[in-house]
């Protein structure tokens, strides 16, 4: 990577670092633009030559907090051993993202609903940027439980369970609605081994 190529992204990555910090403190609404830029130590209009808006890096900041997640959650089930089935690994990713935003509810309020998957597009046009999100289709698509469907409907299947799964950890974590997270699991973890 050039010099100047190194310097645009430790830019872009100080304004991201900087709006992701303000928004924890003080949520996105209370969060200028003025404030992002002052934090990350840029002018104001370097701020619009990465984003075109609050929204733009809001989305940014969810799909990195949305990898990170997931990708923590990948690497501490391959460690696990008796992991046999494909469900069995899919429940145990999404208890660890569970478990992990319970412990930070900070971050839980940032996501709200909100988990970002890259969609099918970037990723198959994305050959060096989506590694994880390669690596995870790949093992679906080659589970006996997904055989004889296409990339499409089991990118669809996986990304609606795991919208699913963000809707019952909000809720159930933050307004114990309709029930506590405890007593959520077992009921959405029987729904994602039907799904699958």
């Amino acid at each position: 990577m050039s010099t100047v190529e190194g310097k645009k992204q430790e830019k872009r990555r100080a304004l991201l670092d900087a709006a992701y910090e303000l928004f924890l403190e003080r949520g996105t609404a209370k969060t200028s633009v003025e404030d992002i830029t002052s934090r990350a130590k840029v002018a104001k209009g370097t701020f619009y030559l990465y984003f075109q808006d609050k929204g733009a890096v809001m989305q940014a900041l969810l799909g990195r907090v949305s990898y990170q997640l997931l990708n923590n959650a990948c690497e501490a089930v391959e460690r696990q051993t008796g992991l046999e089935t494909f469900p069995d690994k899919m429940v145990a990713v999404i208890d660890h993202i569970i478990e992990a935003l319970r412990r930070d509810t900070v971050v839980l309020k940032f996501l709200e609903r909100n988990f970002v998957w890259p969609g099918l597009d970037q990723i198959e046009a994305s050959r060096d940027a989506e590694p994880l999100m390669r690596k995870l289709l790949n093992v679906v698509l080659t589970s006996p439980e997904m055989a004889g469907r296409t990339e499409r409907e089991v990118y669809q299947r996986i990304t609606a369970l795991g919208s699913m799964c963000m809707s019952v950890c909000y809720s159930s974590i933050l307004e114990g609605k309709p029930d506590n997270i405890d007593s959520m699991k077992p009921v959405l973890y029987d729904i994602i081994r039907k799904a699958l």
